[in-house]
């Protein structure tokens, strides 16, 4: 068979006054700019598992338009990922196809947790993780006999089955940096999360072994890459990352991943971090202070509980010259209007090397949703395009929807300046000598 796979990338943001505002910033946008250039790891993963005897295409939505014939193309089977951002475009594309008679299957995120709704406009839904059940869906469309859905939303899929994702498919000099997973779940259930936790119920661990050699396959296209580690939570396991950073230190690659802030408690795992390439951590730090952190993490309250930490956490893992990317949450309960300048004030108490900002987004399938949901908070519950971390699709119960838009950009535009990101780098710098000198 032909089979095309096709990933949803690119950004999105519905509100076209504050995209193209986002867009004149230069910071504003730039971590989901990083997100948007990556190629797709699940559609990859599937790739690499597809038999041989297949022709398997990579596409990544925009390239659709350079490719004539689409999407009447000469393909016998197209499988679509789709985050909820994306998922009205991803349906608008397999129906054209399905009006060409070529079979389609969706998964991803959304689809796991909307089947149904998936179901209206393709021939397959992908429940969950995709590893367990793509032959069959392969097997199943040589014969003409496709089931309408597939999977569960947590299977027993072992990530020491975890096929090598076909990266040889991408074309080295398109992507600043390629993702391999460590790692799915996270022991923290945060409310508004939508990331892996919403396809594994547990925390799973992929081999060493496995990883080192995705990372090999890698470096034999790019030959000193930056590796994104798609992890919800990467360094859980230490005794797994103080095992495995020695082996990375070996292979001369930069990298970045995501993590709380419990990787600042070890000093000997922060230092094996830098020497091993590691350049940025993501950590969400969600709120200055405690506002509308109680009850966010739904295990132990393990923010509420922490928030108190954030400032010598950060300063430990940036002395050990690993620079922090602190996530913010605009619009959690208890949130108001002033809530912009904490944040600005706070980022600069913490002398974060970077920022992120995004407003709360009751993506579907979080507890998030289904308490918005219950309360009336939503406004537009099924309008998918506004599910981007940038579109306000809720009432705030501090302020209005409008007044939590114009603190979003309003921050932004304080948050980017030029004056302020020169600054925030030009302190990583200085407290690093400081760090260095002191030792």
């Amino acid at each position: 068979m032909n089979i095309a796979l096709i990933a949803m990338s690119g950004i999105r943001c519905d509100d076209k006054e504050l995209a193209a505002f986002g867009l004149s910033l230069p910071g504003f946008l730039d971590r989901g700019k990083t997100i948007a250039s990556m190629p797709s790891l699940a559609i990859l993963t599937l790739a690499g598992l597809t038999p041989p005897q297949h022709r398997v295409t990579y596409i990544e939505v925009p390239d659709l338009g350079q490719m004539p014939g689409l999407p009447e193309g000469d393909f016998d089977l197209v499988a679509i990922s789709s985050y909820t951002a994306q998922i009205l475009e991803a349906y608008e594309l397999a129906d054209r196809f399905r009006a060409a008679k070529i079979p389609v299957v969706i998964g991803g995120p959304h689809a796991s947790v909307m089947p149904h709704e998936a179901a209206q406009h393709c021939d397959a839904v992908v429940i969950g993780e995709g590893e367990p059940i793509w032959l069959q869906i392969i097997s199943d469309a040589e014969r003409g006999e496709l089931q309408p859905f597939y999977g569960a939303q947590f299977s027993a899929f072992k990530m020491e089955d975890a096929p090598m994702p076909a990266f040889h498919l991408l074309q080295p000099d398109r992507y600043n940096r390629l993702t391999v997973q460590t790692s799915r779940g996270c022991p923290h259930r945060c409310d508004f999360c939508a990331a892996s936790i919403l396809i594994a119920n547990r925390y799973k661990q992929k081999p060493a072994r496995k990883v080192l050699a995705e990372i090999d396959a890698i470096r034999e296209i790019w030959r000193h890459p930056f590796i994104e580690f798609a992890d919800d939570n990467s360094f859980v396991n230490r005794e797994y990352w103080h095992g495995l950073l020695p082996e990375l230190r070996k292979r001369h690659i930069r990298w970045f991943a995501e993590t709380d802030l419990t990787v600042a408690d070890d000093a000997e795992l922060l230092t094996k971090m830098y020497d091993a390439g590691c350049a940025q951590v993501l950590i969400g730090l969600e709120s200055p202070g405690a506002i509308g952190m109680d009850g966010m993490e739904l295990n132990s309250n393990f923010k509420w509980k922490t928030y108190a930490k954030q400032k010598e956490a950060v300063k430990r893992i940036q002395a050990h010259g690993v620079r922090v990317i602190g996530c913010f949450v605009l619009g959690l309960d208890g949130h108001g209007p002033d809530i912009g300048d904490r944040v600005l004030d706070y980022a600069q108490e913490l002398e974060l090397f970077d920022v992120q900002i995004t407003v709360q987004t009751p993506f579907p399938g979080t507890p998030l949703y289904a308490r918005y949901k219950f309360e009336e908070r939503l406004i537009e519950p099924e309008n998918w395009n506004k599910y981007t971390l940038f579109d306000v699709n809720f009432r705030p119960d501090g302020m209005t929807a409008k007044e939590l838009r114009g603190v979003l950009r309003d921050l932004a535009e304080r948050m980017y300046s030029s004056e302020l990101t020169q600054a925030r780098r030009r302190r990583f710098r200085e407290n690093l000598r400081a760090a260095k000198q002191a030792c």
